[in-house]
C-alpha cells in the first residue's frame, strides 16, 4: 500500500488548501505519479514517460509502482521491452482516488497555481466538459472556463502552458465576462446555461453568484 506521509508531528494548525492536504497524505513522489495515473485514468503510461513527467528518480518511481500495482491500484502490463502502468478501474477505492487526486495535485492544483499570477483578474475558474463528468478520454483536452472583466485571452493562453506540461494534457479555455456569463445563463438551452447545469471542478472562486 502507499505509506501515507504522517512524519510529522500533530499542530493545532491544519493545512486549509488542497496542495497542503496532498502534502499530508503523499510524498512529493507520490503526489506526482498519482497525479499522472489517477488525473489521466483511462490512459496507460509507459514507465520511462512517468517518471520523466513526474521529475522524479528512477528507482523511487519504480518502488512506488511496484507498491501501486501490488496493492491492486494500477494495472501493469508489458508491451515489448517496455513497462506499461494504468490506473485500475477495478480497484474498490478507484472513485475516492480519482476524486482525490483530481481535487488536490492531479488537476484542480496545477491549474490553480497557473493561474495564481492572475487571480486578481479572475471571478471565478472552473473544469466542465468531459473531465469534470469524468467521462474524459485519453485524448481529451480539459474544458476550462474562466470568468473575468480585466483579462485578456493573450494573458490566459500565456498562463497556461506550465499546466499542460504538469498535466500532460492540453488545456481549452474560454473566457467570458460576468455580465456575458449571466447574460447566456439566462438564455434557454445556451452553451454557458447547459455548463452551469452540468458537474464543474472549480479553480478559483466558487458557484456563489454565477448561477
Amino acid at each position: 500500500m502507499i505509506a501515507p506521509n504522517m512524519g510529522m508531528k500533530s499542530t493545532a494548525k491544519q493545512p486549509a488548501g488542497p496542495a497542503g492536504l496532498a502534502s499530508v497524505l503523499f510524498t512529493p513522489v507520490q503526489q506526482r505519479v498519482l497525479a499522472l495515473l489517477f488525473g489521466q485514468p483511462q490512459r496507460r503510461f509507459q514507465s520511462a514517460e512517468l517518471i520523466r513527467l513526474a521529475d522524479s528518480g528512477t528507482g523511487s518511481v519504480h518502488r512506488l509502482l511496484t507498491r501501486l500495482a501490488a496493492a491492486g491500484l494500477v494495472r501493469a502490463l508489458r508491451i515489448g521491452n517496455q513497462k506499461h502502468y494504468q490506473a485500475n478501474a477495478d480497484s474498490p477505492i478507484f472513485a475516492e482516488l480519482v476524486g482525490l487526486v483530481r481535487k488536490t495535485v492531479g488537476l484542480v492544483e496545477p491549474l490553480r497555481s497557473a493561474l495564481a499570477p492572475l487571480s486578481g483578474k479572475i471571478m471565478s475558474a472552473f473544469v466542465y466538459g468531459s473531465v469534470a463528468k469524468r467521462t474524459d478520454h485519453a485524448d481529451s483536452d480539459i474544458d476550462l472556463m474562466v470568468i473575468a472583466d480585466d483579462l485578456e485571452y493573450g494573458e490566459l493562453y500565456a498562463a497556461l502552458p506550465a499546466a499542460e506540461e504538469a498535466l500532460a494534457r492540453t488545456i481549452s479555455p474560454n473566457l467570458m465576462n460576468y455580465a456575458e456569463w449571466k447574460r447566456k445563463c439566462a438564455e434557454p438551452d445556451s452553451f454557458a446555461a447547459r455548463i452551469a447545469a452540468q458537474p464543474r471542478l472549480f479553480v478559483l472562486g466558487s458557484s456563489d453568484g454565477l448561477g
